[in-house]
C-alpha cells in the first residue's frame, strides 16, 4: 500500500485529492487514526483499533470532514484511546450511550405527545388535526424534553399561565388557547398513565386556575337591512370567481366554511338540487352526524353551473 504523508493540520488535508479508489491517510501523533478519502471526494475520519473485549481488529467512524475538524478528530481519538486503556471497547461504549439516550427519550413528554397524536390521525381529520398539532408543538416547546413522570402541577401551571399571557385578544383579555392546551396535555398524561409511565395527570388540575377566556364581541348581521348590505357587498367585491362563489353559497346554504371548501362535484346532484356530504365536524365520534344533505335553491344551482 502506498505510504501517504501523515496529516498534521486542517491545511494539510486539502492536499489529499480523490482517486479511483478510496485510500487512508495516517494522522501525525495519533496512531490508529486515519482520514479516509473516497472517489466521490468525501473525506471522513476512521479509527482502527484492537478491541480489548474481543481481541480482534475493529473500525469506528468518527464523522465526516469538515463537520468534524482535525482538532476535534484528535480529541475523539484521545477519548477512545482512554477507553481502551480502561479495558472498554469504544464501539460498544458508543452503542451503550446511544441506547441509554433512546431509553431516556422514550420517557419524555415529547415521545408520548406524538404517539398520542398518531392515534388521533386515525379518527380525526382536517383542521381539527392541524389545531391539535399546533397545541402539541407549543406544549413540547416548553416541556417536550422533560420526563413525563416528573412533570407536576406547579410546572404545568407555570407553562399554561405563560401560554395564557402570550395569547391575548385585542382587548388584552385571554383567549381559550391555554385551556385547549391544558385539555390536550391532559389527554397525553392519560395516554402515558395507561401505559404505566406516569401516575398522575397534572394538567387536569390546572383548568380551574386559568383565567376565563374571552374573544370579545363577534359582530353579526341580525337585521334584514344589514344582511342586504352584506349581500350587496359580496356582489361588488373585486376577487376571483372561487372566492365570490364561496361567499354567495355560504349565505344561501348555511353550511360550515370547511365543508363548503371541500365540496366535490361527485357529491352534487344539480338536477335534483341536492348536495350530500360528510360534515367534517364530529367525524369519527359517536352520536354525531355522519352524512348530511343540503337542499340547493335555484340561486345556488346557478352559481354552481357558472362555477
Amino acid at each position: 500500500m502506498e505510504q501517504r504523508k501523515p496529516i498534521s493540520s486542517d491545511r494539510s488535508i486539502s492536499s489529499h485529492k480523490a482517486e479511483d479508489k478510496e485510500y487512508l491517510v495516517p494522522v501525525k501523533g495519533c496512531p490508529k487514526l486515519y482520514l479516509m478519502v473516497r472517489p466521490n471526494s468525501t473525506k471522513s475520519w476512521l479509527y482502527r483499533y484492537l478491541s480489548p473485549t474481543y481481541s480482534k481488529n475493529r473500525r469506528l467512524s468518527l464523522g465526516v470532514y469538515p463537520n468534524v475538524s482535525f482538532a476535534r478528530a484528535c480529541d475523539i481519538w484521545r477519548e477512545n484511546e482512554d477507553f481502551i486503556t480502561k479495558g472498554l471497547d469504544p464501539k460498544e461504549h458508543r452503542e451503550e450511550l446511544k441506547n441509554s439516550l433512546i431509553s431516556k427519550t422514550k420517557n419524555f413528554f415529547n415521545h408520548f405527545a406524538w404517539e398520542y397524536f398518531a392515534t388521533l390521525e386515525q379518527t380525526q381529520k382536517g383542521n381539527t388535526l392541524i389545531r391539535k398539532k399546533g397545541r402539541l408543538e407549543l406544549l413540547c416547546s416548553y416541556i417536550g424534553n422533560e420526563p413525563i413522570s416528573e412533570i407536576g402541577s406547579p410546572r404545568m401551571l407555570e407553562v399554561l399561565l405563560d401560554i395564557q399571557a402570550k395569547s391575548l385578544n385585542k382587548d388584552d383579555k385571554p383567549t381559550d388557547k391555554a385551556e385547549r392546551c391544558a385539555g390536550i396535555a391532559s389527554d397525553v398524561f392519560v395516554y402515558a398513565n395507561a401505559r404505566g409511565f406516569c401516575s398522575s395527570n397534572p394538567a387536569a388540575l390546572i383548568k380551574s386556575q386559568l383565567a376565563k377566556s374571552s374573544y370579545g364581541h363577534r359582530p353579526a348581521a341580525t337585521k334584514p337591512k344589514d344582511l342586504a348590505k352584506l349581500l350587496r357587498a359580496i356582489e361588488t367585491i373585486e376577487s376571483d370567481l372561487n372566492t365570490i362563489s364561496s361567499l354567495r353559497l355560504l349565505a344561501l346554504l348555511f353550511v360550515r366554511n370547511g365543508d363548503l371548501r371541500r365540496m366535490r362535484w361527485s357529491d352534487l346532484d344539480l338536477e335534483a338540487r341536492r348536495w350530500q356530504f360528510k360534515p367534517l365536524k364530529g367525524q369519527g365520534k359517536v352520536n354525531m352526524v355522519k352524512d348530511m344533505v343540503a337542499p340547493l335553491p335555484r340561486q345556488a344551482v346557478a352559481i354552481l353551473r357558472e362555477q
